[in-house]
């Protein structure tokens, strides 16, 4: 199963509760492919780094995605139709997880392998009685 992590930006005009219809919805879509959400973070209300669609200020929010490549496009798809939503990125993760955990582990691995060293002695014990 592969992990994607998906921010998209919704116009920041959108009523608080049309907002909430349009996350559900997108969970849904989800769900509906067999693949399950790790994570929904809404990130709030932010000013973007340009102008999109005429936009300054966009309502992040943030999935982590469990499944297949077909939820993830069929996600995608919605999200490019949805006139709210001004910006999507789809990024998979997994490889890069599976990565940063092989390194970590060797990482250990050598630190468990290396001889502790003593501590530094004392600046009064080095310098003698006075």
């Amino acid at each position: 199963m592969r992990i994607y992590e998906v921010i998209f930006i919704i116009r920041a005009d959108v009523p608080e509760a049309e907002l909430d219809s349009l996350v559900e919805g997108f969970q849904q879509v989800v769900a509906s492919t067999g693949s399950t959400l790790a994570k929904v973070e809404k990130w709030g209300k932010r000013p973007l780094a340009y102008r999109v669609h005429g936009q300054r200020e966009g309502f992040y929010v943030f999935f982590e995605v469990h499944g297949t490549g077909d939820a993830v496009r069929e996600l995608e798809r919605r999200l490019k139709v949805s006139e709210p939503v001004i910006k999507y990125l789809t990024v998979r993760v997994d490889l890069e997880r599976k990565r940063f955990e092989k390194m970590r582990r060797r990482r250990e691995r050598r630190a468990a392998r290396r001889p502790r060293r003593a501590p530094a002695p004392s600046v009064e014990a080095a310098s003698g009685p006075a």
